[in-house]
């Protein structure tokens, strides 16, 4: 759902067909309507049992996804001319920790509610974050030191918090066996042997975790292991090395966060306002020299082609979990749900200009996908996220150096494990729709009475089976190496994530992936109809009690069946 923001916001062009289907308006309710009823028709009439072949799947898509023309951002392309750019990129404050009298370094983390954030010029939103209103702070932790979480969940509903891409034992891993009751404490202890990369922090409650990242819960965790400073890489935080989080939300006049209200939003929770650090559309001041992103899509569903508007290179130096061998020049770089890659652009020709990072969706986005419903109008589209505003360089400049981290070749010695990520079939897409659609047991409680959707729903699958909290789906040797062949048989692109470990990617469709992709990951883009062989050691321990997850980084995938356990012991 779009809204009419062109009074407010007069640079930002709203075309005809969404002014007439703003929020509540009786054109978008009879909308709604005759796209549940036209699309269960249609439904009835292709999928008369629940076997239904690729071909007819994608006709049945095309046909609904043509009576979507009429719903804001469906079938029409995004016009964005450019970007607002009239506040700051906030940087958020470094966790450092404090060692106490044994060498262990204590961290406080508050997850918060009660507070308002200003992420659209003008307007005041309800927001959950860590330690403030708003995403969390950087926290920063040495490699192989012992490190201790407190935490505190002060929501009135339970939350987890995961270390998304960290190596630690399954009951420190913050999946959704680790809940933290609302107002309840607990204290998480572990050391991070993996090397310096950028990881993040955000919820995993089974069935929620959607709603409550929607709502503002993220944060940066960096591992440091000095080997950046070594290089001569640019390493000085919000100096020449910035944090980046790339988000879409959608905000109604009032103000408040809009989760789920949509039929469509079962296939992945997009907005149309572009956040960056948890302001839309922000500018930050950089010096003119060397400077380094640490990207991260922390969308819940959107993908983005990045890239910049004077189609400058760039230099792709960290994947997910870890710098590459040699950095990797690139123009463009599609980033999906979860992932990371950290980036190098050189500024020294750019003293006194501006540069605009943004997405070029429609280069890409649409070819990953054989469903039309997989994609909005901004998918198709091109827009604006943030503007540099180069200054002169610092006394103390970074460079780019010709090779950086050594990546080990990984050696199988158990047998293949097979995945096949499973889109919701279409007698259950006609029951949904025609049983009623995005009905919520809980409403309103999200921040400032914010829809929590819909979860725990059995609607995509891997395998064919659901997520069940009492069954353990694969069980993995600890200290094992293991190839795991996935193979997307949906008609969307699914983010595939494992927990507990960094894999490498062996190849795409039995093509070896491109040299960006030759690092360690966490998290990897199967397109529809594509299989991805990945390879890792499974060094930490999880057992039945606390086991590790896989699952799709769409959230409302996960949330709603999409997601496996399994053992390593």
């Amino acid at each position: 759902m779009s809204h009419d923001f062109s009074n407010k916001y007069p640079n930002k062009p709203v075309p005809a067909a969404q002014q007439d289907m703003a929020i509540d308006s009786p054109k978008r309710r009879h909308a709604l309507k005759t796209l549940v009823q036209g699309a269960a028709t249609v439904l009835t009439g292709v999928a008369l049992t629940e076997q239904i072949t690729t071909s007819a799947q994608a006709q049945a898509m095309g046909m609904m996804g043509g009576m979507m023309g009429g719903m804001p951002g469906q079938n029409q392309s995004a016009s964005i001319s450019s970007g607002l750019f009239t506040h700051p990129m906030p940087i958020p404050p470094q966790l450092k920790g404090e060692a106490d009298s044994s060498g262990v370094r204590t961290y406080a983390l508050n997850v918060m509610a009660g507070q308002h954030s200003e992420l659209v010029p003008g307007l005041k939103t309800a927001t959950w974050g860590y330690n403030g209103a708003i995403l969390g702070p950087t926290i920063r932790v040495p490699q192989g030191k012992p490190v201790r979480f407190d935490i505190s969940n002060g929501l009135d509903q339970s939350t987890t918090v995961h270390w998304h891409g960290a190596h630690v034992p399954g009951h420190a891993d913050g999946g959704p066996h680790n809940l933290i009751a609302a107002g309840k404490q607990t204290s998480v202890s572990f050391s991070l042997n993996q090397p310096a990369a950028t990881l993040w922090y955000h919820p995993h409650p089974d069935g929620r975790t959607g709603p409550q990242v929607y709502a503002g819960l993220a944060g940066f965790l960096l591992v440091d292991d000095g080997l950046d400073a070594r290089l001569g890489m640019p390493h000085t935080y919000g100096v020449d090395d910035f944090p980046v989080v790339i988000q879409d939300r959608r905000i109604t006049e009032t103000g408040q966060l809009d989760y789920m209200d949509s039929m469509m939003d079962i296939m992945g929770m997009k907005g149309d306002r572009f956040l960056v650090n948890g302001v839309e559309q922000p500018f930050v001041a950089v010096p003119g020299q060397w400077i380094r992103l640490r990207l991260l899509n922390g969308s819940n569903a959107r993908i983005y082609n990045l890239c910049f508007a004077d189609e400058r290179p760039f230099h792709v130096v960290a994947s997910d979990a870890g710098l590459l061998e040699q950095p990797v020049k690139r123009t463009e770089l599609v980033l999906a749900p979860a992932e990371r890659a950290e980036i190098m652009v050189d500024l020294n020709d750019m003293q006194g200009k501006k540069l605009v990072l943004r997405s070029d969706s429609a280069k890409v986005i649409p070819g990953l996908n054989r469903m039309p419903m997989a994609t909005d109008g901004y998918d198709k589209g091109r827009f604006d996220l943030l503007e540099f505003r180069v200054g002169a360089p610092t006394a103390k400049t970074g460079h780019l150096p010709e090779r950086m981290a050594s990546i080990p070749t990984l050696k199988a010695d158990a047998p293949i494990r097979k995945f096949t990520l499973q889109d919701m079939n279409m007698g259950k897409m006609r029951r949904m729709m025609m049983g009623g659609g995005l009905q919520s047991d809980n409403k309103s409680t999200g921040p400032g009475g914010m829809s929590m959707g819909i979860g725990g729903r059995h609607l995509f699958s891997i395998n064919d089976q659901y997520m069940n909290p009492k069954v353990i789906n694969e069980r993995v040797k600890l200290g094992s190496t293991e190839i795991w062949h996935v193979a997307n048989d949906g008609m969307m692109a699914h983010p595939f994530h494992i927990h507990g470990i960094s894999f490498q990617v062996l190849s795409r469709d039995g093509a070896q992936p491109p040299a960006y992709e030759r690092g360690w990951k966490d998290v990897v883009l199967v397109h529809s109809g594509q299989t991805v062989q990945l390879i890792a050691r499974f060094d930490q321990p999880a057992g039945d009690d606390h086991p590790f997850m896989y699952h799709c980084h769409i959230l409302e995938h996960e949330d709603n069946g999409m997601m496996g356990q399994f053992t390593v012991s």
